[in-house]
């Protein structure tokens, strides 16, 4: 099972702070550096690598040029940004948000290596819960390795996502909030 924790500056003051006190990172196979309110992507970015730990894969996002140069693991692109797959090194791990069936026909011709799809929990902010019924036929129509993302944030809900035959979770708050500890 892949355990993907994606980061979201709204849940600490600062990297130090994030990698020090939250000890589920730890436990996830691939950590995303995901920033959409700070203005200075590219400087978080190269102090989130300084990050690394052992045998966890580093990814940012969108920016292949940025992943290349600070030599992040991979890249998770954004629904909106699925056609950049096609121009990303193959060394990298290539990662799509999608939320629909055409989006997952695109990740998959552009060779993305894993999709996350979302939301299939009750997630703030991101729409209507897509379900796990709906996980399921993803899980059979795609190519590419799926990852349920949005609105995990227990053990039940991980157990229900990976008898869905999906490769593993994705989650932000599983990952960081000591109230959702087992």
């Amino acid at each position: 099972m892949i355990k993907y924790a994606i980061s979201d500056p709204k849940f600490y003051s600062n990297l130090d702070y994030a990698f020090n006190h939250f000890f589920r990172l730890k436990t996830a196979d691939m950590i995303l550096f995901r920033d959409k309110i700070s203005h200075n992507y590219d400087d978080l970015a190269a102090k989130f690598i300084k990050f690394r730990f052992k045998n966890i894969k580093f990814l940012a996002q969108n920016d292949i040029n940025l992943v290349c140069k600070l030599g992040f693991d991979g890249i998770h692109f954004s629904s909106d940004s699925i056609h950049l797959l096609k121009d990303t090194p193959k060394n990298l791990i290539k990662i799509a948000s999608t939320h629909n069936i055409q989006e997952i026909e695109l990740a998959n011709q552009y060779g993305a290596d894993f999709i996350t799809f979302s939301p299939v929990f009750s997630t703030p902010n991101k729409g209507e819960p897509k379900g796990l019924e709906l996980l399921e036929e993803v899980v059979k129509i795609s190519t590419s390795k799926v990852i349920a993302l949005g609105g995990i944030v227990s053990k039940e809900q991980i157990d229900s996502v990976m008898r869905c035959g999906v490769a593993g979770f994705a989650s932000i708050r599983y990952f960081v909030l000591d109230k959702w500890c087992d």
